[in-house]
């Protein structure tokens, strides 16, 4: 008989680097969370992974098993089943073609995030995570193999029934289908697997008007929030990169604020691209002023400024500081439910940034490379031909009866 020796091992993270033991079985036969014997003693080694071994002639063959200890036990007694039909089969003198691996949806999810971590897509690997979380949580199908466009529709089900903005099911959607596209599905398969895409109604960035801007400023007691909301609203700047700003990135000679890749914070700028910023003299004295008092390395670092850790609560912040300034709408949802007013919130300031530079007659190109956008589409958004002098006057000089 063919030999169909399969065994369950756990590859280990040790003192002495990854070795690979044999699991400990309970006595009720199931498999102890990160238990190993080593020598002969049961041992304890929390990181690691489980192995198949088997063997094909004299050669030995190692599997990763995907998941915990329960898991990786039932992935064992499913190939030791398998094994054991190949033998037989074998010593009956028949041939048994093997099914080729099936691809768990669950474990090809794990490393599809892992990939965009991988190649520095912190952001898109957050986004991906939080959005196949949601996908497996309904989706009802272990294989890729058996995914068909009812999962995706209870997947849509869901957010609606979460109540999830139409533009957010549209975006989760496509995240999906970067999932999809990673897993090898072509385009006849991605068309009847995912559906079109869901339609939401396009809107216009929103954006601090001129009489806000004023109010809230003018309510800020504390340098260090009148500096970090000046900084996001007269550079633009996202919210981890004003978080991971360092005093080395402004330059006073040349007047400008450097947006990079901050290896230590574990920060790296969206699309790998750096951009460099022109800044007021008002705004770099200001800073340069501030600086002074404040030697560390990041710009504006927890407890307002006076630790060098990033500060992480930037959006509750300013939420807190306009209920105070009593500038909250009092209608909107989040205002009657918890007083947080969804009126304000940090991505705004970045919106009115570029918003204020066309309204002052720079160009798409320029406003793109200093917002570091990828593409002029994603700036013409931002466009608001009716609110144009020129345009008003000639609205106002047309006789319409």
């Amino acid at each position: 008989m063919a030999n169909r020796s399969v065994t369950l091992y756990r590859k280990c993270k040790t003192s002495d680097g990854w070795k690979r033991f044999p699991v400990v079985m309970s006595a009720n036969g199931r498999v102890k969370t990160d238990a190993v014997i080593e020598k002969g003693i049961e041992t304890v080694y929390p990181v690691g992974h489980y192995e198949l071994r088997s063997f094909e002639g004299s050669k030995t063959v190692w599997k990763r098993v995907e998941g915990n200890a329960t898991e990786a036990l039932a992935a064992l007694k499913e190939t030791q089943k398998k094994a054991t039909a190949i033998a037989l089969a074998g010593d009956a003198g028949v041939g048994i073609i093997e099914e080729s691996e099936r691809k768990a949806i669950k474990a090809e999810a794990g490393k599809f995030v892992e990939a965009a971590k991988d190649r520095g897509s912190l952001e898109a690997a957050e986004i991906y995570e939080r959005t196949l979380e949601d996908f497996l949580l309904g989706c009802r199908k272990t294989y890729v193999d058996e995914l068909v466009h009812d999962d995706v529709v209870r997947f849509h089900r869901a957010m609606r029934e979460r109540g999830l903005a139409p533009r957010t099911i549209s975006n989760r959607h496509a995240n999906l289908c970067s999932f999809f596209s990673y897993l090898g599905f072509d385009k006849a398969k991605m068309k009847v697997v995912s559906g079109p895409k869901p339609r939401y109604e396009k809107t216009l960035p929103e954006i601090y008007e001129p009489d806000d801007l004023k109010s809230f400023f003018a309510s800020l007691e504390d340098e260090y929030d009148q500096l970090f909301f000046d900084v996001l609203l007269q550079t633009g700047l996202r919210e981890r990169e004003a978080v991971h700003l360092e005093w080395t990135d402004i330059s006073r000679a040349r007047k400008t604020l450097k947006v990079q890749s901050k290896p230590k914070w574990n920060h790296k700028v969206k699309d790998a691209e750096e951009r460099e910023l022109p800044i007021s003299q008002e705004l770099l004295d200001r800073l340069t002023a501030y600086h002074e008092d404040h030697k560390g390395a990041l710009v504006f670092g927890k407890n307002e400024g006076k630790t060098d850790n990033p500060e992480t609560h930037f959006l509750r912040r300013l939420k807190r500081l306009a209920r105070k300034a009593k500038l909250n709408c009092g209608v909107c949802e989040t205002c009657v439910a918890s007083k947080q007013c969804e009126r304000w919130f940090l991505h705004k300031f970045r919106a009115t940034y570029i918003t204020t530079l066309l309204r002052n007659g720079m160009d798409l190109r320029t406003v793109m490379k200093l917002s570091g956008h990828s593409d002029i589409e994603s700036v013409m958004r931002y466009l608001r031909p009716a609110e144009d002098d020129a345009v008003q006057e000639r609205v106002n000089a047309i006789k319409w009866r």
